[in-house]
């Protein structure tokens, strides 16, 4: 055989072994990105389900959709999960039921979340509801923390009716927060209280009154701060929070993230609209403002399913592979 031959085939299988090097890196790379952990996945048990359809609010899929963590799993087809409790509906005016045993009803609820955890207990961190201005909420908290063994606490404000500007909520929210910073336990919290004026005096509450003087906590703001979609009162929020890290503010030493569930809307849901084209270009250029560092992957399940979401968020974000990366990474 030639030399001239030999180093041809030298050479054709330096490129074989070097392609089948960057199909294999482009594999792990996409299997990366595949490997998807929703932060934000609902769940009901069959007596929260029954409640709501005795008072007439519409269901669109079966009840094991939303009740049976086997469904659930297969359903949104992530890897892994933050698995909420909605237990803290039961002391709402507007979508419990009013009885006097509410509690016994919260701890039913948030028993049923342990349950789901128990059968996937590498894939499911459980988040157990409560309502903070109930009387009975730290000593949830602490069940759920010390018996159960649950991942971490719920907070609804909008359910709860939660009013940072009114000084016994805004005590007790801190009560809870403080529980949650000594013990370690994250906090998942929507933040929006449904009030016409929520915005920027919310959020300086929350840092100067709430989280300043603890020392450490995990924080996930649903929705990027406010109810699903992308409005003016998003982009308030948002650029409050965004003054305060820029400005160095003591919250920088917690770990703050936002949760982009229900914010990139395509189709309408639970009365928020879908984005308009322009909101999905603002919606990318607010993305980029607060750092793919502080935001997490969720779809807010039964919403969308976690993959289709995630192609949502792609296209419509036109999202780098280095920023799907950032996006997708534990935080």
């Amino acid at each position: 055989m030639s030399k001239f031959i030999c180093f041809l085939l030298i050479v054709f299988a330096a490129c074989h072994i070097n392609r089948r090097k960057e199909e294999s890196s482009s594999q792990i790379a996409n299997e990366k990105r595949l490997a998807l952990n929703d932060k934000h996945v609902h769940t009901m048990s069959p007596a929260l389900i029954a409640l709501w359809k005795g008072m007439g609010i519409p269901f669109s899929r079966e009840d094991h959709f939303y009740a049976n963590i086997d469904t659930i799993l297969a359903t949104t087809g992530a890897n892994s999960m933050s698995l909420i409790s909605m237990a803290y509906v039961y002391s709402s005016g507007e979508f419990g039921d009013g009885s006097a045993d509410i509690m016994e009803k919260v701890k039913t609820e948030n028993e049923y979340l342990a349950g789901a955890k128990s059968k996937y207990p590498n894939s499911v961190k459980a988040f157990y509801g409560v309502d903070p201005l109930h009387d009975s909420a730290l000593g949830e908290i602490e069940r759920c923390h010390k018996e159960l063994k649950l991942d971490g606490i719920k907070l609804h404000h909008n359910a709860s009716q939660v009013y940072l500007t009114e000084a016994e909520h805004l005590s007790k929210v801190k009560t809870i927060f403080r529980y949650a910073s000594e013990n370690s336990i994250p906090v998942l919290m929507h933040f929006d209280n449904g009030h016409p004026k929520f915005g920027k005096e919310d959020v300086e509450l929350l840092a100067d009154s709430v989280l300043s003087d603890l020392e450490y906590v995990s924080l996930q703001i649903a929705h990027f701060g406010t109810s699903g979609g992308f409005s003016q009162k998003t982009k308030t929020v948002l650029d409050g929070f965004i003054g305060l890290f820029e400005e160095n503010h003591a919250i920088r030493k917690h770990k703050i993230t936002f949760d982009i569930s229900a914010v990139c809307l395509d189709k309408d849901a639970e009365g928020v609209s879908r984005l308009t084209e322009k909101e999905f270009e603002e919606l990318a250029v607010y993305c980029r403002k607060l750092g793919f560092d502080r935001i997490v992957f969720g779809t807010d399940y039964p919403l969308y399913k976690a993959a289709d979401y995630l192609d949502l968020l792609k296209q419509k974000l036109r999202l780098t592979d280095n920023e799907v990366d950032k996006l997708l990474e534990e935080k």
